[in-house]
């Protein structure tokens, strides 16, 4: 593949933020408290007793994050060498490193050699492709490793969900948040219109909602301008401890299950 098609460039950048951050959690986001709200979703949607892949795990944080919570083996897998790299370091220093096994591979790769796995998630993976056809894809291929009444939870960020954070921020006078360069968003209509047969929509999770809202419209509105919003501020904080509801956020949780081989 050449070195200046859209995927290299994205697996350049993903490259680069494991070379500066390491197995920090800024090499995946600049939000603590986000992170947490994905990891807590993650942990209820999740068997705890069960064999769990990671599709898109980079520097493996998520899968070190949810340890404590799932007992069986933690797989995880990244297009990016570099991330894959890190998260092996990472497991020098870890009594139970023998539970971890990290590979690299695309999540449009032949994953067949993984072997079958009881549950498999993603966190902001599929956005870093090109086209929903190669989104609808990938789900594709990650079914084909679930037995059936195997889960996969996609924590994903959506077009409707970013396009209606921004009409908030746009009201109180906000300019919108921008997509980064290298996400395509979920068209969440169109994603689900285009389920694979043998996967069921089980429920969408909105966990990040109301954490978008105070967030992203409240705190950015409350900072002096000039200044950029504290992602810990107080507010912040608070906002990651209420219980979620509406729909404005893009970080969302969508949970299948396979009914059919």
């Amino acid at each position: 593949m050449g070195q200046n098609t859209p995927v290299e460039r994205i697996r350049e950048y993903w490259e680069e933020k494991a070379h500066q951050h390491g197995g920090g959690l800024a090499a995946t986001t600049p939000d603590p408290l986000a992170k947490e709200l994905e990891i807590a979703a993650l942990k209820a949607a999740l068997d705890p007793g069960l064999d769990t892949l990671e599709v898109g795990c980079g520097n493996g944080y998520n899968l070190f994050a949810l340890a404590d919570t799932l007992s069986g083996q933690l797989t995880g897998v990244d297009f990016a060498p570099a991330m894959i790299a890190v998260a092996r370091g990472s497991l020098a220093t870890r009594p139970d490193a023998r539970r971890f096994r990290f590979e690299v591979a695309s999540v449009l790769d032949d994953l067949g050699s993984l072997g079958k796995v009881s549950q498999i998630f993603t966190d902001r993976c599929l956005i870093n492709l090109t086209s929903i056809d190669e989104q609808v894809a990938a789900i594709e291929n990650l079914g084909r490793l679930l037995p059936v009444g195997g889960k996969l939870a996609l924590i994903e960020s959506t077009q409707q969900g970013q396009e209606r954070i921004n009409a908030l921020r746009l009201r109180v006078g906000l300019d919108p948040i921008p997509y980064h360069w290298h996400n395509l968003y979920l068209d969440e209509v169109a994603f689900l219109k285009r389920t694979p047969r043998f996967l069921g929509h089980v429920a969408t999770d909105n966990f990040a909602s109301l954490y978008f809202v105070i967030s992203r419209v409240f705190n950015a509105k409350l900072t002096p301008p000039g200044q950029a919003p504290d992602y810990m501020s107080e507010i912040n904080r608070l906002a990651a401890e209420l219980p979620s509801f509406g729909d404005c956020a893009p970080l969302k949780l969508f949970l299948y299950e396979k009914t059919s081989a």
